[in-house]
């Protein structure tokens, strides 16, 4: 077992390696606004799933290999024309300079989308990697009814004097008010020590510790996202990314269960503002149990394949009652 998961840890790091050489040549959100601008101009785009980095994650122990992108396209079908535009920390910002490009459409495609509390806090909206700041840039001067050869970036590494600024950022968890540095610093001293547990209800508290308020900033993107949606007339199924709650309970007791809850009904709200208030959420966020996760250790919304299958069922389930929306290839023209 513990073999599974240092291979999985390897897998991990040479991925994320050869994303960032990818990247310094091709920008990966740029190419994925490439491919959904083709598949727009093919008049090939029944369902568009904008995802995180939980729609690619498979655990070392699973057998079932199929990511959760995956599961969702075998579920839809061979009739039905699919096109995932995913990555590490893609968050609503992102997501919603995608939805512009829809606008090229004759007729939107039905959206998968999911709404992550982690995405919309501080630590990641500033991050120089996962903040993705160059990118959602250069994707918000796409002009979707030219040419998607046109659609390429390519940007530097971010440099030490980047990711200092970045531990310098404020960040209130339930720790208290700190700074971003306040648990990088904790999180690598105590892998260095060994001192495990330690390390985890760090991550948790860095991870999942911080709550979303109303009417701020972060909410405004949610907000702009789900008008974007109503504005298209695009029917969506639209779902809460879980958390792994009873580790994050077992740690920091009953006030995580409520920071969670409250960070949840925020989104809702900041979304449903945008989308309408009637705009249905599969509010699956916090009933996901420990062994559902790859590795709840690792504070990570990471789904093992149990946990995959359930959310899979759960969108499809959605889906189906939008059957009527739903169109197919055997129906383009």
């Amino acid at each position: 077992m513990e073999t599974s998961k240092l291979r999985q840890t390897a897998k991990i790091k040479v991925r994320y390696h050869a994303r960032r050489s990818l990247n310094r040549i091709d920008n990966e959100q740029l190419r994925r606004a490439r491919g959904l601008l083709k598949a727009i101009k093919q008049q090939r785009l029944d369902v568009l799933y904008l995802g995180d980095s939980t729609t690619s994650f498979v655990g070392g122990d699973d057998i079932d290999r199929r990511q959760l992108k995956t599961m969702i396209g075998d579920a839809l079908g061979t009739d039905v024309n699919f096109y995932v535009a995913d990555g590490p920390s893609f968050s609503p910002d992102i997501y919603d300079a995608y939805l512009q490009l829809l606008r090229a459409a004759s007729q939107p495609p039905l959206v998968i989308v999911p709404l992550c509390i982690r995405v919309r806090v501080a630590p990641w909206i500033e991050h120089p990697i996962h903040g993705h700041k160059r990118a959602l840039q250069a994707l918000r001067q796409v002009d979707p009814f030219r040419g998607p050869w046109r659609v390429h970036a390519a940007f530097r590494s971010p440099n030490q004097a980047e990711f200092d600024e970045h531990r310098r950022v404020p960040y209130s968890t339930l720790l208290g008010e700190g700074i971003v540095d306040d648990y990088v610093s904790k999180i690598h001293e105590y892998g260095r020590r060994g001192n495990h547990d330690e390390r985890v209800r760090m991550l948790y508290a860095y991870h999942h510790g911080g709550l979303l308020k109303a009417g701020s900033p972060e909410m405004e993107a949610v907000t702009r996202m789900g008008c974007t949606l109503r504005e298209l007339g695009a029917p969506s199924v639209v779902y809460q990314t879980p958390v792994p709650i009873e580790k994050a309970v077992e740690l920091f007791g009953t006030e995580m269960a409520e920071r969670t809850a409250a960070s949840f009904a925020v989104l809702n709200a900041a979304y449903r503002l945008g989308a309408g208030a009637d705009a249905h959420i599969i509010e699956c966020g916090t009933s996901f149990s420990t062994d559902e996760f790859i590795d709840p250790r690792d504070a990570s919304e990471h789904l093992n394949e149990t946990g995959r299958r359930r959310l899979t069922d759960l969108i499809m389930t959605q889906v189906g009652a939008q059957k009527g929306t739903l169109r197919t290839s055997s129906a383009a023209p």
